[in-house]
């Protein structure tokens, strides 16, 4: 990697890593709930604070910024290898570990945290329950990247109709507050319309990630566009700062309004397709991807732009965590099922625990004949 851009993998890194601690600060009862493969219900509010404050700051812009990187490294990409070689490749390094994770990986997660939950059947049984009900395989985490996948081939038609793009900036200059805020109002405006078609909490596959498929699609392709005119060399770390500042008090002030609030609102406020609660989080999502991407891009590139060995393993290996870090948490929490313990302090042994064992064995895989032209 290019040795300015080492802290776009940093960021990645960092990412996949409060990927897994996230996960695990859902399964013992953050603010929220989801939709995780194993959940042990916190007994009180204070307990759900914490553990959403865990994971408060990295799903402010988590997977937009995950996206913007892919993005980013795109149009290079393309240009090097041409659209055929391209596509090979992503089909190659994303959709056979899609498959890979649908059929075997996300069953195996499934069965294992059906056991946490005092299941008492064998491997054969469950799966052969799961076929009857119609269910084959399960999409999971992997919804991340069926999106990257999709996203890919929308570029590559693009450029075959746009070589140069539809729009051209007057200048390559890192745009301006005024032009972040009006693409914060439009981006936050398109968002809450396509909710009304698919809400959050909908009863369709992947309905939490493909509500949020308009800030995804804009991060993507924000991200080829950062790479055409290198906003990442360009942007100012006092800009950044402002926009920090205000994405922090978006996300501090509906915490507090709900901890006061919460015998009179829930997280299904926010759900309701054209309600006022979805117009806001609409807007609150963009605000904190914006702010707290924009920091993060300043803080790694001015103090985390080198690499150890241990480090460019870990870089190596992150999408391999990703794809297998469902399977070693879940096996973890059951581990640690029959134990009645506090969730805090379940949460404190298993969130070291999984992220380190998930690196580990994500960088025994790669060892495997063949897998790393997969992962």
């Amino acid at each position: 990697m290019n040795s300015r851009l080492v802290y776009l993998d940093n960021i990645r890194i960092f990412l996949i890593s409060y990927v897994i601690v996230g996960h695990i600060s859902v399964a013992y009862g953050a603010i929220g709930g989801g939709n995780w493969y194993y959940i042990e219900p916190a007994r009180d509010i204070y307990t759900k604070v914490i553990l959403y404050l865990v994971d408060m700051f990295a799903y402010s812009f988590l997977m937009a910024m995950f996206i913007f990187i892919a993005g980013y490294f795109t149009p290079a990409s393309l240009d090097r290898k041409g659209s055929y070689r391209f596509l090979k490749e992503r089909m190659i390094r994303l959709f056979v570990p899609l498959v890979f994770y649908y059929f075997i990986i996300g069953p195996l997660v499934r069965y294992v945290s059906m056991l946490a939950r005092e299941y008492d059947r064998s491997l054969f049984e469950f799966l052969k329950e799961m076929y009857a009900s119609g269910v084959y395989g399960y999409l999971g985490v992997m919804w991340f990247v069926a999106l990257i996948l999709t996203f890919s081939f929308l570029f590559v038609i693009y450029r075959q109709f746009f070589p140069t793009g539809i729009w051209q900036r007057v200048d390559d200059k890192f745009p301006r507050n005024t032009s972040i805020l009006t693409f914060i109002i439009l981006l936050g405006l398109f968002s809450f319309l396509s909710r009304t078609v698919l809400p959050i909490g909908g009863g369709y596959l992947a309905a939490r990630p493909l509500a949020s498929v308009v800030l995804f699609g804009a991060a993507f392709f924000l991200g080829t566009i950062a790479f055409k005119y290198q906003w990442l060399d360009k942007l100012k770390e006092k800009q950044a700062w402002q926009w920090f500042w205000v994405a922090l008090f978006f996300m501090i002030v509906p915490l507090v309004l709900f901890v006061l609030l919460r015998k009179n609102i829930s997280i299904a406020t926010v759900k309701g397709a054209g309600s006022l609660g979805s117009l806001l989080y609409s807007f609150w999502e963009v605000i904190k991807s914006v702010g707290t991407g924009m920091i993060v891009l300043i803080l790694f590139r001015k103090y985390f732009n080198t690499q150890g060995n241990i480090a460019a393993s870990m870089g190596r290996s992150s999408f391999a965590a990703f794809v297998f870090h469902p399977l070693v948490c879940v096996v973890w929490m059951l581990i640690f099922s029959g134990i009645d313990w506090h969730p805090l302090l379940k949460f404190a042994i298993v969130a070291p625990l999984g992220l380190v064992c998930t690196f580990v064995f994500s960088w025994l895989i790669l060892m495997l004949p063949g897998m790393k032209r997969v992962f």
